[in-house]
């Protein structure tokens, strides 16, 4: 297995032992397949939009034989994860730690903002990786009813990226 990128091992640094993670714009997988190799994550969830990037992760799930650990799921955000775990019956629930990198601040608050309510009450941790726009995201963050906990900044490739572990303004996380 590939180690993880800088800004990737940064969020992982993020996730707590025995979580259930979902990984939304999973792409190939590569941090929740670590997760689960390395012992922290329990079960994670692959969430993408899009086809291709599933299958990618899928077939990579398999390559490092992490089949009952995973389950893909095709959705625009984490809409569509309650009817997946309801109709998979999927044992492993609801995650308790989202994370969401290598997409721009406002489509990371529109996911945040369109999470399910029975999706947003479980989760305790949310490790966010804004791309662009980042002084906004970070203003407008506290309208999604979170708060930042902890934040990182790595360099890779010239370029630097901030890591945030968010999580829920009433303090239960």
């Amino acid at each position: 297995m590939k180690l993880l990128p800088e800004r990737l091992a940064a969020a992982a640094s993020f996730v707590e032992k025995n979580s259930v993670i979902a990984d939304v714009g999973c792409d190939h997988g590569l941090l929740p397949h670590y997760l689960l190799k390395e012992g922290i994550a329990d079960f994670a969830y692959l969430v993408d939009k899009n086809r291709g990037p599933l299958l990618r992760a899928g077939e990579n799930t398999e390559k490092y034989g992490l089949g009952r650990k995973c389950a893909l799921v095709l959705s625009d955000g984490l809409t569509g994860l309650p009817d997946h775990i309801e109709k998979e019956k999927v044992e492993a629930g609801f995650p308790d730690t989202v994370i969401i990198t290598g997409m721009g601040g406002p489509l990371i608050k529109k996911i945040i903002d369109e999470t399910p309510l029975m999706i947003k009450e479980n989760v305790r941790n949310w490790i966010l990786s804004p791309q662009s726009l980042i002084d906004e995201f970070r203003e407008e963050f506290n309208e999604t009813g979170l708060r930042i906990v902890e934040e990182k900044e790595v360099r890779e490739k010239r370029k630097s990226y901030v890591i945030f572990k968010a999580g829920r303004k009433d303090g239960i996380s």
